[in-house]
């Protein structure tokens, strides 16, 4: 029987959240037609996606002993995307 192992678990509920978050960006830009509230309807949930993505990170590293199994793949990837896509985003509004 496999044991859950507490870094891994936190890491992928967190990058669960970051898709929800990303989902509810994407449909809230997709419905709304006020350019204004799209803005913080899409910025807000990637500003968090991101901090929760260098969070996860964070956790993941801390159990990088840990055996590898799918959870911790999905976590890695996720939360791996979301910390590029925040310094994407930073450097990108640094530079221009």
């Amino acid at each position: 029987m496999e044991t859950n192992s507490t870094y891994t678990e936190k890491s992928y509920r967190l990058s669960k959240l970051i898709l929800y978050l990303l989902t509810f960006a994407a449909f809230a830009v997709m419905v709304n037609n006020n350019p204004v509230l799209s803005r913080y309807l899409f910025g807000l949930p990637i500003i968090i996606s991101g901090l929760l993505g260098v969070f996860g990170s964070f956790i993941l590293y801390k159990g990088r002993e840990e055996p590898i199994n799918e959870k911790k793949i999905i976590a890695i990837t996720v939360n791996s995307a979301m910390v590029i896509l925040i310094v994407t985003i930073i450097v990108s509004n640094t530079l221009y």
